[in-house]
């Protein structure tokens, strides 16, 4: 959780959350994630490491136009997922990819066993955010195929 709330600090500072965040075209999206995406890549420095983010702001309700969350970000915007490629080691079984859904406030958001959805979440497990990414192989990321800066 404490690595979590280092990659919420850099959200922050790099103003991908919060009143005034950088905005993107919305895209039409599903479940798990929400009926409105966005999603963001970059390279950020999180304990003296560099990698890609991945960040994924989560528009709702179900119905939700590209024109409302456009309108009113903050209302419709119902989580922020993000994946952060940690150093080699971290776990090489699922690309060193530690996951975290935040609500739009910033604290991390519970599974019905009210654990905290952040780091290896799904792992060997047959739901979550491994075991969904991991169709998406060798890189774990569904919207892209580009060899993102800061990934190995």
């Amino acid at each position: 959780m404490d690595y979590a709330a280092k990659i919420w600090t850099t959200l922050q500072d790099k103003g991908f959350v919060g009143a005034g965040a950088i905005m993107a075209f919305p895209y039409g999206g599903t479940d798990p994630h929400g009926m409105m995406l966005e999603t963001f890549y970059f390279t950020a420095e999180i304990e003296e490491h560099l990698g890609t983010l991945v960040v994924k702001r989560n528009y709702g309700p179900e119905g939700v136009s590209v024109d409302e969350v456009l309108g009113d970000p903050e209302t419709h915007l119902g989580a922020v997922t993000v994946m952060f490629q940690r150093a080699a080691g971290y776990d090489d079984a699922t690309r060193n990819w530690f996951y975290a859904k935040y609500l739009p406030d910033g604290t991390l958001d519970r599974n019905p066993m009210d654990m905290a959805l952040a780091g290896l979440v799904g792992k060997d497990a047959d739901a979550g955010c491994i075991a969904c990414h991991q169709g998406a192989a060798p890189d774990y990321l569904f919207t892209t195929d580009a060899k993102l800066p800061g990934m190995r």
